[in-house]
Parts: structure tokens; C-alpha cells; sequence
């Protein structure tokens, strides 16, 4: 009876091992399929993702696998312009893994030492640049004048960590996304080089006008007076009057956006287009 028992018992743990080493040859990873949504920049950077997802879990097990290795692989090989979005198992062995990418969108210049730092659609701190060159074409938006965080820590430490601009700037530094926004939805923003943020240093206060001085590849230039506040206002504002120019016209001159009687506003906003007199802030530019 009792070898009928053994026998037994033998004979299932013979299954079980079987079963195991079945499951377990089906079920190891035969592959990654990892996507991006972006652009060729982001798709090379996927493509060295599965690489390495490949080389470090191809044929391992399927069942046992962790979805967060993936978020280790990105952060390790995405350099920080990718993110994951979703990690799916597909039975019996197959892994996908959609990413998206993160856009360069303003370089800010640190006038210290010379270097740009990036910031992402994301407002982290994608890299820390010697040279204004976007990752994927072309140049970054230059943003000059608002202070950041950024300038007292180290090029390495600040990647990857959100952007961060001393308080005094914050509601200037806010408009400038809504700008971003504004701009975008338009097609006008790859028109903007560069956004200074100052103000006329004047002593009285009703010529102490602060703003943004807005440079185009076409030439023509933005001056939105304080800028901190109802920005979304002004952005459509100069939108409309450069719609309103001819092609000659948006080649030189300055399209100014006022608020009415500031800095005692009467809540009225102005635009106009000026070629004869350019407003203070061009006197120094």
C-alpha cells in the first residue's frame, strides 16, 4: 500500500515538474514591441529600449516578469525624453510597451555661465546645453531675464527634477506657458527666437513699465506690457494684429500690447502696430 502511495506521489511530482518546465518553455519572453508617439529622435531612443528590454529578459520567464523593470530600462536609455505610458502582457509571451516623448520647449539662459536649460512640455529640466540646438530640428525658444532655481545647483542635479523660477518670477513664468499655449494653437510658435523679460528701470513709477520684448524669425517684434497678468488677453490680442499685417509688414516694426493707463490700468487693453517709434524697451535692444 504504501509503495502504491510512493508511486503516486512520485508519478505527480514527475507531472508537476513537467508542467512547469512546459509552462515555463512556452511562457518565457519571446518578445518586446515597444512604440513611441513622437518623433525620429524618440523613435531611436525605443528602438534602444527594446534592444536592451530584449537582451536583459528575452527568453526569461513570462510569468515572473516585472512591469517595473520597464520603467527602469526607459529611465536608464530614454535619457530622460521618454516616459512610459502603458506596459501590457500578451499570453503566452509577448510584452508591449507604449511610450511617449517629451518636447523640448524653452531654453532658458543662465547669463553666468553661458548654458541653457532646457525645459520640457513637461516643465522638468530635460537637459543642461553648452548651445541652444533642439534635440529634434532647429533652435530652442531663448528665454532671457526670469530668474531660476537652477542657476545655484549643479548641471546634473537639476535634470529630470521640475523647473523652478524664484517666486518674484512666478507669474511671469506662468504667462509664458500661456503664451506657449496661445502661440501654438496658432502655428505661430517656431516664429518666436527669443523672449526677454525686463522693465524700463525708470524711477517714476508711471514710466516703470515691465514686459516681454518678443523676437520672430521674420523679423517683426512683440512687446507685451506687463506681462504677468491677463496674458492669455494679450497673446490673442498681438495674434490678431499680426494676422491683420501684410508679409512686408511682419519683416520689421513692433506690435504692442498695452493695458490702458498703467501702471493705474483702466482694464482697457490696446494693440497697435508701430513702424516710427518703437517702444522703450527696443531703445536698449
Amino acid at each position: 500500500m504504501r509503495s502504491i502511495k510512493f508511486f503516486i506521489g512520485y508519478a505527480v511530482a514527475i507531472l508537476l515538474i513537467v508542467v512547469v518546465i512546459t509552462i515555463n518553455a512556452v511562457c518565457s519572453i519571446a518578445q518586446f514591441e515597444v512604440t513611441v508617439t513622437g518623433s525620429s529622435f524618440g523613435e531611436e531612443r525605443a528602438a534602444d529600449i527594446q534592444a536592451a528590454l530584449d537582451e536583459e529578459f528575452g527568453g526569461k520567464s513570462y510569468l515572473f516578469f516585472r512591469e517595473n523593470s520597464v520603467y527602469d530600462v526607459v529611465a536608464k536609455k530614454g535619457d530622460g525624453y521618454l516616459e512610459v505610458e502603458s506596459v501590457e502582457k500578451h499570453f503566452p509571451n509577448k510584452i508591449t510597451v507604449s511610450l511617449s516623448e517629451k518636447y523640448e520647449v524653452f531654453a532658458f539662459l543662465n547669463e553666468t555661465d553661458g548654458k541653457y536649460y532646457v525645459v520640457g512640455d513637461d516643465r522638468t529640466v530635460l537637459a543642461v546645453k553648452e548651445d541652444n540646438a533642439n534635440n529634434i530640428d532647429g533652435t530652442n525658444i531663448v528665454i532671457t531675464g526670469i530668474g531660476f532655481e537652477a542657476q545655484s545647483a549643479g548641471d546634473a542635479s537639476v535634470v529630470g527634477e521640475t523647473f523652478a523660477v524664484f517666486p518674484e518670477f512666478e507669474d511671469e513664468y506662468e504667462s509664458l506657458w500661456t503664451l506657449f499655449e496661445q502661440f501654438s494653437g496658432q502655428g505661430m510658435w517656431h516664429n518666436i527666437v527669443s523672449i526677454d523679460y525686463d522693465d524700463t528701470g525708470l524711477n517714476d513709477p508711471t514710466y516703470d513699465f515691465n514686459y516681454f520684448y518678443i523676437d520672430t524669425v521674420e523679423g517683426v517684434h512683440v512687446w507685451l506690457e506687463n506681462p504677468g497678468s491677463r496674458m492669455e488677453e494679450k497673446a490673442k490680442l498681438a495674434l490678431q494684429t499680426y494676422e491683420g499685417l501684410t508679409e512686408a509688414q511682419r519683416t520689421f516694426g513692433y506690435i504692442n500690447v498695452i493695458e490702458v493707463g498703467y501702471p493705474q490700468p483702466t482694464g482697457e487693453l490696446s494693440a497697435s502696430y508701430s513702424t516710427d517709434e518703437p517702444p522703450l524697451s527696443a531703445e536698449n535692444k
